[in-house]
């Protein structure tokens, strides 16, 4: 799969990129990866709740962090963006996930306060990635 083949149309800034070759888990019957199953816990919870945040959720071959699978990073432009990691690929991660970018999504600057936190993904933060220094481009030469 080419990176951000699947996504969830989306019409605003933040997203989900989950890692599809997570494999933390057993694969499910029909062969599936344990963070190809997360993606599709998270758009088939999209869809059904008719989320009003502004999402587009997408898949990426691999987020390099293989020794605590299932994994995914919420990003925006000009917010924090966060890694989490060690997630179950299953329908009460996937609300816990989309509640906290709805969170995220109503931040400034992508901190959302610790006691807001979804109880599922507290303690599976890997690392904050600050934002890009304004003016700065993604792929730009220095």
């Amino acid at each position: 799969m080419i990176d951000g083949e699947r996504s969830v149309p989306s019409c605003g800034d933040v997203e989900l990129v989950v890692c599809e070759t997570c494999a933390g888990v057993r694969s499910d019957v029909y062969g599936r990866s344990g963070g190809a199953q997360l993606y599709a816990e998270l758009v088939e919870e999209h869809t059904r709740a008719a989320r009003d945040t502004s999402l587009t959720i997408r898949t990426v071959r691999c987020l390099w962090a293989c020794k605590r699978p299932c994994n995914l990073h919420i990003r925006s432009h000009g917010r924090s963006g966060y890694v989490l990691c060690d997630l179950e690929p299953d329908p009460a991660t996937a609300r816990a996930v989309l509640e906290y970018a709805s969170l995220y999504a109503r931040s400034a600057d992508g901190a959302v306060p610790f006691r807001s936190w979804p109880d599922a993904v507290r303690g599976h933060f890997l690392c904050r990635i600050p934002p890009a220094a304004p003016g700065d481009e993604e792929g730009s030469p220095e």
